[in-house]
């Protein structure tokens, strides 16, 4: 039984209702002062100033972005999508690569892109 659980005796005069409605309103109370608004979620959410510059648009709601991620950098291809609010985020469809596999494929970038003009 968990600790905030109340017990009540038989002989209490009050109802199990307005018990029950005096917990559910605490637990309101407590719920809205820990939680921050919207609007401060919103402001938190926006990217900081040294993440803008390192997101590329490749259109069709793609983006190239370098990241850090516990302490690791990382070169992120990604598809984004709007979500209900309108907010542009990243989507499943990419891959993440470090920077080791970033630097190893930008060292073939140059013999695939030869083969993909000889095949088009």
């Amino acid at each position: 039984m968990p600790k905030s659980r109340q017990y009540l005796s038989d002989t209490d005069d009050s109802s199990e209702e307005e018990v029950k409605s005096k917990m559910k309103s605490q637990k309101r109370e407590r719920d809205t002062e820990d939680k921050p608004s919207k609007d401060e979620k919103k402001s938190a959410k926006k990217p900081k100033v040294d993440e803008e510059d390192t997101i590329w648009d490749l259109g069709n709601n793609r983006q190239v972005n370098v990241r850090n991620f516990k302490n690791k950098y990382y070169v992120d291809i990604r598809e984004m999508y709007y979500d209900k609010d309108g907010d542009l985020k990243p989507g499943k469809k990419g891959i993440c690569l470090t920077m080791q596999q970033w630097r190893k494929f930008m060292d073939v970038v140059e013999d695939v892109d030869k083969m993909a003009k000889s095949k088009c």
